[in-house]
């Protein structure tokens, strides 16, 4: 077993950002194959169902995970080795995970939703253990337990017959994920255990800004959805989703790329601070060309995914795909302030923003409909980028590209 400073002498960011962009290309690309299978079986109105009760379910664990994947993403990346904080991690990932599931029974007693939200249990020790891998830059792991997830995804969705039994066989992959992301750590990380549990107040007092900031980032990021489903009707959920779908998927650079510079740029730096800004000049290229492309070209991509069904999808697609650039800023500029211990700037900018989507889709939604939310999603992208340029540059963050030499000394 190697020491993770001699890995780190033979990992470089971008070797890094190299595995874990396959990583999330791996579950991007395996995510979009699914929505595409359930989309084409279900039909509009079932898939708009199914979507509803995943927006729900990763709310949950966004709750659940209380923003602990990033704080031991940081505390462990600084360390340079596993920590005690693990097993308090996974005792609070379940002790919530317990009390969301009572919540969804009393306010949302569906028997497919309550069977889906039993994933938050095995999610949680997916989710310490992964956090651990992406610490220790170990995305070579983190990309196998991608392609196992992505894999049992599709198998689900090949074998269903129904919201009933997908909702089964789903479970089951996850439980099979946890218990193979549990086994890779053991044998691949020195010191990586999850028992026993130890207390975890002191771990819930660490991650409450963590776990208030991305409540909020995947609210704002769902609220689409869920506004959708309680305004309008199954089916317009069904086509605001596979749209959304699409321009998530695309967004794989950006989760690679944050993703393997987050537990660098905590360690502050110089060389880190240059790689963010070029990370940020690509990513905005990137983001530019494939805007363009969904402009260009959103029949072909919604036929050959989703099929004829969803054909009034096209128009909103080459819209909807122009919120990657104001996302792109957003993104750089929120890792920027968790790397440096600001997430109470974080939570206020997010904060704001959310209150700007939440009242864009109550107004367009209520004018316009289904394009409505479409347009809300773009104009609420833009508004958030510049809150979030307002309260970053008020902490002392500037948009990458803008950093001057002086600041990055």
């Amino acid at each position: 077993m190697l020491h993770f400073n001699e890995v780190r002498k033979n990992r470089s960011v971008r070797q890094n950002t190299i595995a874990l962009l396959f990583s999330r290309l791996t579950a991007q690309g395996l995510a979009i194959i699914f929505v595409a299978i359930l989309a084409r079986r279900f039909g509009v109105e079932t898939f708009g169902r199914f979507t509803f009760f995943a927006a729900l379910v990763l709310i949950g664990n966004t709750f659940t995970n209380f923003g602990t994947d990033t704080y031991l993403i940081r505390e462990i990346s600084r360390a340079g080795k596993i920590t005690s904080l693990l097993p308090g991690a996974f005792g609070l990932q379940i002790v919530l995970s317990s009390l969301w599931w009572l919540a969804t029974l009393f306010l949302q007693p569906e028997p497919e939703l309550l069977l889906y939200a039993l994933v938050l249990f095995p999610l949680a020790m997916i989710s310490v253990s992964t956090s651990s891998l992406r610490a220790l830059e170990r995305m070579d792991l983190v990309w196998t337990i991608s392609l196992a997830n992505g894999t049992f995804q599709i198998l689900a969705a090949l074998f269903s017959d129904d919201l009933w039994t997908l909702c089964v066989y789903l479970l089951v992959g996850q439980l099979f994920l946890a218990g193979l992301s549990y086994w890779l750590c053991t044998v691949s990380l020195e010191a990586f255990q999850l028992f026993p549990i130890n207390d975890i107040r002191p771990l819930l007092r660490a991650t409450l800004p963590f776990a208030v900031l991305t409540l909020l980032l995947v609210l704002s990021q769902r609220l689409g959805i869920l506004s959708v489903s309680l305004l309008l009707n199954d089916s317009s959920t069904g086509l605001f989703s596979s749209v959304a779908r699409v321009v998530d998927g695309l967004k794989l650079g950006h989760y690679a790329v944050l993703g393997a510079l987050l537990p660098v740029i905590s360690r502050g730096t110089r060389e880190a601070k240059q790689r963010f800004r070029s990370g940020f000049g690509l990513l905005m290229g990137l983001s530019l060309i494939m805007a363009i492309g969904l402009s260009l070209f959103p029949r072909v991509v919604i036929l050959i995914l989703y099929g004829n069904d969803f054909s009034q999808a096209i128009g909103l697609l080459a819209i909807l795909g122009w919120s990657l650039l104001p996302y792109t800023i957003s993104s750089f500029i929120s890792y920027d302030l968790i790397s440096r211990e600001k997430e109470v700037t974080l939570v206020k900018a997010t904060t704001v923003s959310l209150s700007v989507f939440l009242m864009l889709y109550l107004w367009l939604i209520s004018i316009y409909g289904l394009s409505g939310a479409i347009y809300a999603t773009l104009a609420g992208e833009v508004f958030q980028a510049v809150i979030f340029i307002y309260f970053g540059q008020r902490s002392g963050t500037t948009i990458p590209t803008l950093t001057t030499k002086e600041s990055l000394k």
